[in-house]
């Protein structure tokens, strides 16, 4: 697998009939994500990461195009167990069982699943076999949604927003415990969040979403390079193209350039970027 892209995805789309109207959820979406990569899928709410996340696990149906993960089509998925695991969507099928239960069943039916693992995750975040996972508060539950996906060892893992509810300790475990893992065994990774910046580490790729359309597409640390912050007189930065307003403060200004339209000789100081703070503004250069 490891040779081969672990998403291929041409033409996706996703439309939804609302009265009086389609919407377009994800719009003609089209990427190649290489195996063994940990990528970021971020964007503002209803910009399409949930329903991105859902069709690649195979729950989402309602797709137009095609789309392979690890060469497999989506509606094969449910013939090849344990190749996509999707931690954030609730607990479907889990019934009034335990933990302890379900660790034993997918222990059973996935073929890379590790129950010791499981059970050793769930312990870091304090949270007991014998519980009731709709019984736990909204953050354990998100602790033991992915610790499962962690201890799934699926090729493709799928976290969306894992560190929903998580204290800032319980988040820095996960982090931790997703390093572990990539370096014990490697797989994909595509995990959606709003808290980019704690995240970015983790992230070799970024996938940008606004309004159902992918934006950007890019290796993070090629990415950070190509834009920068920009401080100057005001009337210096006009004559720039910029991503974003011109913001104007005490006779001084400051704007987001890419970094190969900053003249030689730049009047000006010029400022790395965070992820975060780029993800806001990229949904405009695809407008412009």
């Amino acid at each position: 697998m490891a040779d081969s892209p672990a998403i291929a995805l041409t033409g996706l789309s996703v439309t939804y009939r609302s009265p009086g109207r389609d919407v377009a959820a994800l719009a003609d979406l089209h990427a190649i994500i290489p195996a063994a990569s940990i990528v970021g899928l971020v964007g503002r709410n209803g910009a399409g990461k949930t329903t991105l996340l859902r069709v690649l696990a195979g729950r989402e149906p309602r797709f137009t195009g095609d789309a392979h993960v690890h060469r497999v089509p989506l509606a094969d998925l449910g013939r090849t167990p344990g190749l996509v695991h999707l931690a954030g969507a609730g607990w479907p099928g889990a019934g009034d069982r335990t933990l302890a239960s379900l660790i034993a069943g997918l222990g059973r039916a996935r073929p890379h699943f590790d129950r010791t693992r499981a059970l050793a995750l769930l312990e870091g975040f304090g949270i007991h076999p014998s519980a009731h996972p709709r019984r736990l508060s909204a953050g354990k539950q998100t602790a033991a949604q992915a610790s499962l996906a962690l201890a799934s060892r699926a090729p493709l893992t799928l976290l969306d927003e894992p560190q929903t509810g998580l204290d800032a300790p319980s988040r820095d475990l996960l982090t931790r415990a997703i390093i572990e893992e990539q370096a014990l065994r490697p797989r994909t990774w595509v995990i959606s969040t709003h808290l980019i910046d704690e995240t970015a580490p983790l992230f070799e790729r970024v996938l940008v979403l606004d309004a159902g359309r992918l934006v950007t597409d890019a290796d993070v640390d090629e990415l950070l390079t190509r834009w920068v912050r920009v401080e100057a007189d005001p009337a210096v930065l006009e004559a720039l193209p910029r991503l974003g307003e011109l913001e104007r403060l005490g006779g001084r200004g400051s704007a987001i350039v890419a970094a190969s339209d900053v003249p030689a000789g730049f009047a000006g100081r010029t400022h790395p970027l965070t992820l975060q703070a780029l993800a806001g503004v990229l949904p405009l250069a695809s407008k412009e």
